[in-house]
């Protein structure tokens, strides 16, 4: 029986600044998200019933959830702010074609282009940060028998 590990690979500090400058832009569009919400509901939909509401659920999740992926490291919080960004944009896209709550919303629009491009670049970036932070970087093996 032979044991073989080898000794785990030092992470190069450029894979450590890039993971990071990932995870930190996908954090700051997920907010950023949030942010656009709290503005149009200031702007107009707090007039809105029920839609007015939810923006300022949107606002305080997009916070939470950009703070807590900037606070640690776990995979699970950038998947959820994918989730996030992309349920942001479902509801907006299903809005614009069936209406939500009674409300029906344009496609175009500056603010509309704004949080889509937020949601879809921060989409991007938070799924590639869960999957680097899960991307194993000991280079350790398994023992063999």
């Amino acid at each position: 029986m032979t044991s073989s590990t080898t000794t785990p690979r030092p992470v190069p500090a450029s894979e450590t600044i890039v993971t990071r400058t990932v995870a930190v832009l996908g954090a700051a569009l997920v907010i950023t998200t949030g942010a656009i919400h709290l503005y149009l509901y200031e702007d107009y939909f707090s007039t809105v019933p029920t839609i007015g509401r939810l923006f300022v659920a949107n606002f305080l999740a997009g916070v939470a959830l950009g703070g807590l992926m900037l606070l640690s490291r776990a995979w699970v919080w950038p998947l959820l702010g994918a989730a996030y960004c992309i349920t942001t944009l479902g509801a907006f896209l299903w809005s614009v074609q069936w209406g939500l709550f009674g409300y029906q919303e344009s496609f175009s629009g500056t603010w509309q282009t704004r949080a889509a491009v937020a949601e879809v670049i921060g989409t991007l970036l938070c799924i590639t940060t869960a999957m680097l932070h899960r991307r194993p970087t000991s280079g350790r093996s398994v023992s063999q028998r």
